[in-house]
């Protein structure tokens, strides 16, 4: 009997935007000479893939990976001895029926998709997932049919227009939402043509059959005056000033989100900057870029306020023994205090009430990139601040300026 040898790869020859490339099963016959790669659901970087399969001790992070890719190469090991003789066509059969069968119902790629955010900390990912599968299950139940199976076939440019339909009409739930769910079923459906249980020829999400709907870009920054106005007036209660405190935080220091003020570590600050990694990146991207922001007085004297000597992290909103989801759920709870306090806080400013209810931190970050554009900065280097020099998403992001601007264009045209 030949000697058929099975093993893990990572298959370089395309890798995603990210960096990642998919772990694939190689299985090689020396007579007549003939190899075959198969589709693993593992997407991985060199790095990681060195980390979890290369090295002879992995770290603890990859650990239960190692377990998973050892479990699919043994299962093949093991199907190949039993074949006597070897033909690729048996192995097939025994090795990948099931896995294909699984792979025909969309919402077990939800799944395996949700648990591998989560196993990387990438909760809020997980849970878009998690949500889009229930919002399509919901629709299932609504139209009186399965709603424990999805196979691809079910998903056409009639079903999709259809559930749209019913996410606008019955459950009225925003465009921005609808984007989000629809987008991750299409990225299920592309799984679904790699593992060969979805059909490129039936997919669905071409321009020209259907457009997954986007949100109406709406202006989420304040103006100078409105900035200025808040910067200078004073808090009523010891709640309101930490929020704007934190508020004026993101504001100062280029944008920087909650999750990244929440995850600031004390060693974070050298003599005159801070430097961090957006957690945004950290999974997506080969190269972590170092984001720096200078200290100026106005950064000083909010850490000064605020930071929490006691804590690892500079303002001690979470800690370093909390697990992923409990680091989620505490920043998303800042986030939300944050919010109330500071719309509580912009009203007694002085904001008009319906704008002031609006006001969120996402605001400081959008009026950071608004007010920079407008002062005479170039959209490239608020793009390389924002979002890593990607100039698209930076012109959305800003993409409408308040009436005022207008005006003062107009005046500034006159002789």
């Amino acid at each position: 009997m030949q000697k058929i040898s099975v093993s893990i790869t990572l298959d370089t020859r395309w890798k995603a935007k990210n960096k990642k490339a998919v772990v694939k099963l190689q299985v090689y016959q020396p007579e007549p000479k003939k190899q075959k790669l198969y589709q693993t659901p593992f997407r991985l970087t060199e790095e990681e893939f060195k980390a979890a399969w290369k090295d002879r001790k992995p770290k603890e992070e990859f650990k239960e990976l190692r377990k998973k890719l050892e479990a699919l190469e043994a299962k093949a090991v093991k199907i190949v001895e039993s074949l006597d003789p070897f033909t690729f066509e048996a192995f097939e059969e025994k090795y990948f029926n099931a896995a294909k069968s699984d792979y025909k119902n969309a919402f077990n790629i939800f799944d395996e998709i949700e648990k591998q955010k989560l196993e990387i900390g990438a909760i809020s990912t997980a849970e878009k997932y998690r949500l889009a599968k229930t919002s399509i299950e919901n629709y299932l139940k609504y139209k009186k049919q399965d709603s424990d199976k999805l196979t691809f076939d079910k998903i056409t440019v009639q079903f999709l227009e259809s559930y749209q339909s019913y996410c606008e009409n019955v459950k009225k739930i925003s465009a921005a939402t609808i984007g989000i769910y629809l987008r991750n079923m299409r990225a299920v459906y592309r799984i679904g043509i790699k593992n060969g249980t979805a059909s490129f020829d039936k997919y669905p999400f071409l321009k020209e059959n259907f457009s997954i709907p986007t949100s109406k870009k709406v202006n989420k920054a304040l103006t100078e005056t409105q900035l200025k106005q808040l910067w200078e007036a004073e808090p009523q209660t010891p709640e309101q000033s930490r929020a704007k405190d934190f508020w004026f935080f993101s504001y100062f220091t280029f944008g920087m989100n909650t999750r990244d003020v929440c995850e600031l570590k004390h060693s974070s600050l050298d003599s005159d900057s801070i430097q961090y990694v957006r957690a945004k990146t950290k999974n997506t991207k080969k190269e972590r870029t170092v984001k720096q922001v200078p200290l100026t007085n106005s950064i000083r004297q909010i850490i000064e306020r605020r930071r929490n000597p006691e804590s690892v992290f500079l303002f001690g909103i979470i800690d370093e023994k909390d697990s992923p989801t409990q680091k989620h759920e505490k920043i998303r709870n800042f986030n939300k205090v944050v919010n109330q306090h500071f719309r509580a806080f912009a009203k007694a400013a002085g904001i008009d009430p319906s704008f002031a209810e609006q006001i969120g931190t996402y605001h400081a970050r959008h009026s950071f990139a608004t007010v920079s554009i407008r002062k005479g900065k170039s959209i490239a280097l608020v793009s390389e601040i924002l979002h890593d020099g990607n100039l698209k998403v930076t012109e959305n992001y800003i993409n409408s300026f308040p009436k005022e601007a207008f005006k003062e264009l107009s005046n500034d045209l006159e002789f």
